[in-house]
């Protein structure tokens, strides 16, 4: 295992950790009588999701050998 190849996980499963974290909750509304939960944040979504395959792919070079 080389230590530079665990430094890149590393740094991408912080990255990955602070994406989720940054993630905002969801917010409660009503309309026409019903209540509802806004949760659809995209551009955060697709950070996260962005974050964890190159968390992967990290993960991935640091398993290979040599």
């Amino acid at each position: 295992m080389k230590r530079d190849k665990l430094a890149a996980a590393v740094a991408e499963a912080e990255r990955f950790i602070a994406r989720a974290k940054a993630l905002p909750d969801a917010q409660p509304y009503e309309r026409h009588g019903h209540s509802f939960t806004h949760d659809n944040f995209p551009r955060e979504r697709g950070a996260i999701r962005r974050a964890s395959m190159d968390l992967t792919r990290a993960l991935a070079d640091l398993r290979r050998p040599a």
